[in-house]
């Protein structure tokens, strides 16, 4: 997969674009079938599979106050956007200039000059440029003048609901990690680099890998079954997310514990999928007390764990 960046007056010489945009925060599965549709019909056009999405979400400059926390690292969505067979995506830099342009002006400069679009698929409530004033309707008169084709997308439902990332950004802050893989195809990870904590896990007999993630869309402090990637493999444990209260609350911290695992994790960079929330954080009197209940968490995560099926190797396993 090509990456490349902000079209701005640069034209691009791609053979028969298809193309598709959006921010696709999680790539969910109203994403996977966009996409997956996007990707067989470049196959059947001999073109060329084009995601067009934006850097940083057009709400961080619009409406900070509104933006949401992204389920999905950069970095990350670019590995499953390649793992759907996408041959390029373009990372448009979502600027106070580009958010000004007149709807027209967007389908013109840079779909149609800069691109040279053959086809666009999207969703029927797309919305674009200035003030989101564009709908899937003007794109299409645009089409029709300009020469390209528009192609709609219905909406993936769950009992009648559409997936959506709000929906699914919701169930994971309120813990609800069990729910979302079947909205994502997947469970919700976080991906980040094992960093040096203050070795009380190790102390206790549960040496832990504090992870330092770099994904926003955290779910809220506890106890969850979890499996950590680490170079295309996959290690079940249980991970702690929260303040450590049993030794004077301190600074957030997400640790895994990893079961019959013996090496340095150290700096490595890792990601770790969250299976079951098994417990709330909570406040232990004494040290053994807390050892107790590491072990029944232990017990409780395995499990858990023992009934999930490996749906993230073709996207991790290439990592």
């Amino acid at each position: 997969m090509e990456i490349l960046r902000h079209i701005g007056e640069q034209k691009l010489s791609l053979p028969r674009p298809i193309l598709t945009m959006g921010n696709f925060d999680g790539i969910h599965l109203g994403h996977h079938a966009l996409i997956r549709r996007l990707v067989q019909d470049a196959k059947d056009v001999a073109g060329c599979s084009v995601v067009l999405t934006f850097e940083p979400h057009p709400l961080k400059l619009l409406a900070p106050d509104r933006a949401p926390r992204l389920i999905l690292a950069h970095k990350d969505k670019m590995l499953l956007l390649r793992s759907l067979g996408i041959d390029v995506v373009v990372i448009q830099e979502f600027n106070a200039a580009f958010a000004a342009l007149e709807p027209r002006d967007f389908v013109l400069g840079y779909l149609v000059e800069g691109l040279g679009v053959h086809r666009i698929w999207v969703g029927k409530e797309f919305r674009f440029g200035r003030g989101r004033k564009g709908d899937v309707d003007a794109l299409a008169r645009w089409g029709t003048e300009f020469g390209f084709e528009v192609k709609i997308m219905e909406p993936v439902l769950d009992e009648n609901q559409r997936i959506s990332s709000t929906r699914i950004r919701s169930l994971i802050e309120q813990g609800e990690v069990h729910r979302v893989s079947r909205y994502l195809g997947r469970c919700h990870f976080v991906s980040g680099r094992v960093v040096r904590g203050e070795q009380r896990g190790r102390e206790l007999g549960f040496p832990t890998a504090n992870i330092a993630t770099r994904t926003e869309v955290l779910p809220p402090d506890g106890v969850y079954a979890t499996f950590l990637w680490l170079q295309g493999r996959r290690w079940p444990g249980v991970s702690s997310l929260g303040l450590n209260p049993t030794f004077g609350e301190g600074p957030r911290t997400l640790e895994t514990f990893l079961f019959d695992f013996r090496e340095n994790l150290y700096d490595k960079p890792v990601r770790l999928s969250f299976v079951q929330r098994i417990r709330e954080q909570r406040k232990f009197s004494s040290p053994e007390l807390l050892i107790a209940q590491m072990q029944q968490d232990v017990e409780r995560a395995k499990e858990a764990l023992r009934e999930v099926g490996d749906t993230e190797s073709a996207v991790f396993g290439t990592s």
